[in-house]
């Protein structure tokens, strides 16, 4: 009876090891990831992603703002004060990894994208909005942003800003006026 249950108990040692040796530690297998496509040998965040099919095209970045909240519009100053998330999106060939998803078979619902919250290390392009007066990114405890990388290579940048932009107003039928204020965004250093 004692000899039954000593075997017993080593097999169940056994399965368990088993089981062990079969989980995977996702979040080192980002940052393997992570370490391979971006290592310095690899990446050059100074250097601008190609355009499309890998040409020296433009660099598509589509925007896309949530505006959070106004809090002041000031009509004698003609500017309005608020806050948004930004985010910015574009591919960047560099960084794709599919094929080390699939060499590695990991399932696709485990490792979605890779999330970062240094901007340096990544390309980021140079936009700006052009009718700003005064601009903050909000970093109390820990910068407001995350970068994003999905397999494909897309990139995607959100960041929370908050925001005092010029607005020329048309006052002459103040107090029953209506006013369009606009946000333009431009790239600062590619102007086509």
């Amino acid at each position: 009876m004692l000899l039954i249950a000593a075997v017993c108990g080593q097999n169940e040692k056994r399965s368990l090891l088993k089981k062990r040796k079969v989980e995977v530690n996702y979040r080192q297998e980002e940052k393997k990831i992570l370490d391979t496509v971006m290592g310095p040998k690899v990446y050059d965040a100074r250097i601008r992603p190609s355009g499309v099919n890998a040409t020296d095209a433009a660099t598509f970045v589509t925007v896309n703002i949530f505006v959070r909240s106004f809090s002041k519009i000031d009509d004698v100053k003609m500017e309005y004060s608020f806050q948004i998330t930004m985010r910015q999106s574009w591919m960047d060939q560099r960084l794709q990894y599919e094929n080390i998803l699939m060499q590695k078979k990991i399932p696709d619902h485990r490792i979605r994208y890779l999330t970062m919250t240094d901007a340096s290390r990544v390309w980021m392009p140079d936009t700006f909005f052009r009718n700003e007066k005064i601009g903050a990114f909000h970093t109390i405890l820990q910068p407001n942003l995350y970068i994003r990388i999905f397999p494909d290579g897309t990139v995607l940048y959100s960041i929370r800003v908050s925001l005092t932009c010029a607005c020329s107003m048309h006052l002459a039928l103040f107090p029953l006026d209506e006013q369009t204020c606009h946000l333009f965004v431009a790239s600062y250093g590619w102007t086509k």
